[in-house]
């Protein structure tokens, strides 16, 4: 932690010419950063301290914060408009299976129907044709008497 602070001090002190800055770790392990050079008895690197961006402009930052934040907010609207087509095809999903399921359960329910036309093929006597007994007597059918006399 103690680090970082040191680090996050260096990293605000804004643009100045390259300082000399000592990292001094002590034989129990414990690491410092000072602007003097180490005791004898502790081990010593130099580090540079200045800093990654000299040419830095605050409106830049303002720009890059807004265009962020804009950027934000189009993701977390996409975002909810992706989740809600997601629930909206999940309803869709759950109504055709629901449908479905009435549709299974009403043909489930239905009687079935049977067409019973005898006994198939081969089975038993076939009944003789046409049916045997008297035949009904003809009817004469009228004549017509020719026209010329």
């Amino acid at each position: 932690m103690h680090k970082v602070l040191v680090l996050f001090a260096f990293a605000m002190a804004g643009p100045v010419a390259a300082q000399e800055v000592f990292r001094c770790t002590a034989p129990d392990g414990k690491v410092t950063y000072q602007q003097s050079p180490c005791p004898k008895a502790t081990e010593e690197r130099k580090v540079d301290a200045t800093p990654a961006n000299q040419d830095f402009d605050p409106s830049q930052r303002e720009r890059l914060l807004k265009a962020g934040d804009e950027a934000g907010k189009r993701l977390e609207a996409r975002a909810a408009a992706d989740e809600a087509e997601r629930k909206r095809r999940e309803e869709a999903r759950e109504r055709d299976a629901q449908r479905e399921r009435e549709a299974q359960a009403r043909e489930d329910a239905r009687e079935p129907q049977y067409i019973y036309s005898g006994p198939p093929y081969g089975w038993g006597p076939r009944p003789p044709y046409p049916p045997p007994g008297p035949r009904p007597p003809v009817q004469p059918r009228p004549v017509p008497l020719p026209s010329g006399r």
